[in-house]
């Protein structure tokens, strides 16, 4: 297509095809009944020649599948009858016909919260224009949370502030897969919504996903991809040959599909894109988090499919639905083309190669080794036959691609991905202690900054004095950001009310210590805190963390009565189910290492620290001793003051451990725990 036209993108409802009347050379037409796609044609309207029957001919054509496919969900035995009114222009009967068939919910309504997280880099305008887009859906009750990828300045952030109920968070480390993860951390709610800063958003999006999760077995939904924009060859050719339309027929891709498909490499690609996609909040629990190694910043692409394909591997499904839809605004010029092409094939390879390595299936192999050479291989002698240099070109760009992929996978094979256990095979390692150990400590502050000063100075005056200090002020209002500015050594971090978890989360991410330690705002650590924990620490290398003991004082300094301090050093999982002897965070030392898996749940109101700790010690060996740490400032504001509110969150923390008690004793201790928080809260 060396004289290429731009082509107009129009939707047409099929009722109303009659009053299409083309003015340009091509056209890209979408047919719709209601707001359900049906199908597309690439109308090359040569010589400005217009033929009205051949259009409607042409958009049943189109649209045969799609509406034979809802048509036989209602078991009509005369399914044609839609194409006969379509062809005869008998628009009365077509959308009496039409109204029968084609349902507009995917499923019915349902209670769902959802989250949307976008994941962008250096793209304000485009990013503006995406979370407008979603401030204007009809169902505006959800969670939008923008994810801020290693940034080169902060135009993203004051677009942002526009937008006073986005949650925004700078992650430092470049890669969308690990945006994606970040964006995971910080959502609160059941279902998990993907999309690209590069999309606008239908404004029923977020109102149908939380239809479509009706099936316990579906774990992740993707939906239709419809350009923006057809103006360029670029965006052509991207969307003839590598677009993101995955079809106008509803699919379940499961166990069925990966059975047909897992002896010859199963396509998962084929299930959608990662810039219209969700997911179950739990399925990160079950199948582990997007693997890092993948997708841009890294491999360069394809860390959605091979998230699908775990999906599908451990027995669960994704489910495609075209009326899920939202539009894409593809790369306008060739160069950019050219180097997405590169990084599709790089990352797929390399994501095929990354199945293998997880399960083993001998199909992905044959994918890399057989099917992608034969192709290649056939379509060079192709192009050489009938002398097309430009398609050579491209071809040997493919290959290239496929190359590139295969080496990057042969230096980062073998990595487990980020959230799986496995990844903590660091932990194994026994810990270093020297006296250029850097301990980080996050100090998460809303509305505290009258205590802020005494928090910090706790760490300035440890006697291990290498320290790093984070304050994370999350939407405070009062002096916070001044007192920080008395601190030119801290690291000052502001975010947008993410609540405790997401703040402390948020300090991990600008954390670079080995060992991890969370000072509430209103706290403070006593002088040898840093010693005395990296000092159990010297002599128990092998565990995860290690706690002591704290003062209750109140607002003025004076101590108040508290608990016997408890020493655990074994069956640290059992004592924590019974009760949360920990019971100040800020005595906790943490290896950094745990937290590429473990996070603060965002979704907890409380109790967010007992079921961190609840979940460490399930798989890692851990220490409690009797020593002084720090202390515990009791005044009005308290969290743990609200017994209601505790109550609640430490019922929940305590019913996700049921599924992973191992024995009689844990099971004891498990209801033993249940019925002694209900007493404790009741009192």
């Amino acid at each position: 297509m060396e004289n290429f036209s731009p082509f107009a993108i129009e939707h047409l409802q099929i009722d109303q095809l009659d009053q299409f009347r083309p003015s340009t050379a091509n056209y890209y037409l979408v047919f719709w009944w209601k707001n359900i796609p049906l199908g597309h044609i690439w109308f090359y309207n040569e010589n400005n020649s217009f033929d009205s029957s051949t259009l409607r001919q042409k958009a049943a054509d189109a649209m045969q599948k799609a509406i034979d496919y809802y048509a036989s969900l209602q078991k009509r035995d005369d399914q044609a009858s839609w194409k006969k009114y379509l062809l005869t222009n008998d628009q009365e009967n077509l959308r009496k016909e039409l109204q029968t068939i084609i349902p507009l919910q995917i499923g019915p309504p349902t209670d769902e919260k959802l989250s949307v997280v976008i994941c962008t880099r250096n793209r304000p305008k485009a990013i503006d224009d995406c979370v407008q887009a979603l401030m204007n859906s009809y169902d505006k009750d959800f969670e939008l949370i923008v994810i801020d990828n290693a940034p080169d300045d902060d135009s993203t952030e004051q677009v942002i502030k526009k937008y006073p109920t986005v949650k925004y968070v700078k992650e430092p480390r470049k890669g969308l897969d690990v945006a994606r993860n970040t964006g995971a951390r910080y959502a609160t709610h059941h279902i998990i919504a993907y999309t690209d800063d590069d999309v606008i958003v239908d404004p029923n999006w977020t109102r149908l996903l939380k239809t479509t999760f009706q099936d316990p077995k579906t774990m992740a939904v993707t939906g239709l991809v419809i350009p923006v924009s057809l103006k360029t060859k670029a965006q052509y050719i991207f969307e003839k040959d590598w677009g993101f339309n995955k079809g106008y027929l509803p699919q379940i891709f499961g166990k069925e599909y990966f059975a047909d498909n897992v002896n010859i490499g199963v396509p998962a690609w084929d299930i959608g894109a990662g810039a219209n996609m969700a997911f179950r909040r739990e399925v990160f629990d079950l199948v582990g988090w997007f693997d890092e190694r993948l997708d841009v910043g890294a491999s360069g692409c394809s860390g959605d499919s091979e998230f699908w394909y775990r999906i599908m591997a451990e027995g669960f499904q994704c489910n495609y639905y075209p009326q899920l839809f939202v539009y894409h605004q593809h790369r306008d010029n060739m160069a950019s083309l050219k180097s997405q092409i590169f990084n599709y094939m790089r990352g797929q390879v390399s994501s095929v190669l990354v199945q293998h390595e997880n399960y083993g299936h001998a199909g992905d192999l044959f994918r890399v080794k057989k099917s992608l050479p034969d192709y290649y291989l056939k379509k060079i002698y192709q192009d050489l036959k009938h002398l097309r240099l430009n398609s050579l070109l491209n071809t040997f760009n493919e290959v290239h691609g496929c190359i590139s992929g295969w080496l990057y996978y042969r230096k980062h094979r073998n990595v487990i991905r980020d959230g799986s256990l496995l990844y903590l095979k660091s932990l194994e390692e026994s810990a270093v202690v020297d006296k250029n150990t850097v301990v980080s400590v996050v100090i998460p502050c809303y509305n505290h900054g009258q205590y802020l000063s005494q928090a910090i100075e706790s760490v300035l005056n440890q006697t291990h004095q290498n320290a790093e200090i984070i304050v994370v002020d999350d939407g405070s209002t009062d002096d916070t950001a001044n007192v920080c500015k008395s601190y030119p050594g801290v690291k000052y971090v502001r975010t947008n009310r993410l609540g405790l978890s997401g703040a402390r989360n948020t300090g991990v991410r600008h954390s670079t210590g080995s060992f991890l330690v969370f000072l509430d705002a209103d706290d403070y650590l006593y002088p040898e805190a840093f010693k005395i924990n990296l000092g159990y620490f010297s002599n128990n290398r092998e565990v995860a963390f290690i706690s002591g003991s704290h003062d209750k004082v109140d607002n003025n300094g004076n101590l108040l009565p508290t608990e016997k301090p408890m020493e655990r050093w074994a069956e640290n999982y059992v004592g924590l189910l019974h009760g949360n002897y920990i019971a100040m965070e800020a005595t906790v030392m943490y290896r950094s290492e745990l937290f590429y898996s473990y996070f603060f749940d965002p979704r907890l109101k409380a109790c967010e620290d007992y079921d961190i700790n609840l979940n460490i010690t399930q798989r890692f060996p851990t220490i409690t001793h009797t020593e002084k740490i720090a202390a515990y400032r009791i005044h009005d504001y308290n969290m743990s003051a609200d017994k209601s509110l505790m109550l609640e969150n430490v019922m929940i923390v305590l019913k996700r451990q049921e599924s992973k008690l191992k024995d009689q004793k844990e099971i004891e201790a498990y209801q033993n725990g249940i019925k002694s928080w209900q007493n404790y809260y009741s009192s």
